[in-house]
């Protein structure tokens, strides 16, 4: 993903990933929640597809934050 997402909605992506996501893609949510800095940088890089498809312009991504 070329665009640069601000730390709110990347919380609000991985909040919507949790919440509409299956058991996998919810379970990576809740890691990239406990993860530090790096690994949350891990897991944007090896599934930018899941900002994509749980991101803002998605029907899933809200202003409210569900988590």
């Amino acid at each position: 993903m070329a665009l640069a997402l601000s730390c709110d909605q990347l919380h609000r992506t991985w909040a919507a990933a949790e919440a509409h996501g299956g058991g996998f893609v919810s379970a990576l949510a809740a890691a990239w929640f406990r993860g530090d800095p790096t690994n949350r940088a891990r897991i944007e890089t090896a599934f930018p597809h899941l900002i994509e498809k749980f991101g803002p312009g998605s029907s899933y991504y809200t202003d409210e934050v569900e988590r």
